[in-house]
């Protein structure tokens, strides 16, 4: 299953941080292996949620891990011949960040504009390989006009479509991306219940099944962690915490969210 995460309103959805939560609470839940990766280069990248500043010191020292591994690779694996692949190749180019069912390809040291050309050259060939090998194949799309985000969002089978409560992000959502809107799952990043613009009236508003909506809401120990790369160890801390935990509600919205989508991707499959 291919799965793009993407948003039109760049930094105020929470891509990025919605997508590790999901993808760690997810592989706590089913056993299910996954491979993340992003077409874009930023600071705030999912290497940067999964991995503390001194895991991204080692690897810096490492030279050629950046050099040998990470997306770079896979794009030079699409370049030889299938029949010299092996599933220990892509397993050892990708760096795992939790319990070997969350894999994660990095980007670091690669030329941002080659990386681009390359990548928009192959999109369907790296997912197609990536899907063979691993299973599930999940990108953080950038939303800026690139032809790599314009392929990957094509050869997605689902789009997680990351909004946020904003009347005019929304208008302009719904008034524009009529295709993606035909295979989309919609999280509600850094959710406040006490805006006017609710889940509910989202869905109301553009006639969302309610099982194609998500949350997940702001919380500041969530976005702490996410700056720090703990996002494992706070997702492992708090997925069984009691209504007592200040952090009860964010875990139980996403983990409904994780629910919702296991749900959308099913039905996606049976297609």
């Amino acid at each position: 299953m291919k799965i793009a995460f993407w948003s039109n309103s760049p930094g105020k959805a929470g891509v990025t941080g919605n997508l590790s939560c999901i993808s760690i609470l997810s592989a706590m839940s089913e056993p299910s292996r996954m491979v993340l990766f992003e077409n874009h280069a930023s600071m705030n990248n999912l290497g940067s949620t999964f991995l503390n500043q001194n895991s991204y010191d080692v690897l810096h020292e490492k030279e050629s891990y950046f050099v040998e591994n990470g997306l770079g690779r896979i794009l030079s694996f699409c370049e030889i011949e299938r029949e010299l692949l092996s599933a220990d190749m892509i397993y050892r180019t990708c760096l795992s960040v939790y319990d070997q069912r969350v894999l994660y390809l990095p980007t670091e040291g690669v030329n941002q504009d080659l990386l681009e050309y390359r990548l928009s050259r192959q999109t369907a060939s790296v997912l197609d390989l990536l899907e063979h090998y691993v299973g599930n194949v999940i990108i953080d799309v950038s939303s800026a006009n690139l032809e790599s985000s314009r392929k990957i969002l094509q050869e997605a089978d689902l789009v997680v479509v990351n909004l946020c409560q904003n009347f005019q992000l929304l208008s302009h959502f719904f008034r524009n991306f009529s295709d993606i809107q035909k295979k989309a799952f919609y999280v509600i990043g850094n959710y406040c219940e006490d805006s006017v613009i609710t889940k509910s009236t989202i869905a109301q508003s553009y006639h969302l099944p309610g099982s194609r909506v998500g949350t997940i809401p702001h919380n500041r120990r969530f976005a702490d962690a996410l700056t720090k790369g703990n996002v494992v160890s706070f997702l492992l801390r708090n997925q069984n915490c009691t209504s007592d935990n200040v952090n009860y509600p964010f875990i139980q919205a996403a983990k409904e969210t994780v629910a919702l989508l296991h749900q959308a991707i099913k039905q996606t499959a049976y297609r």
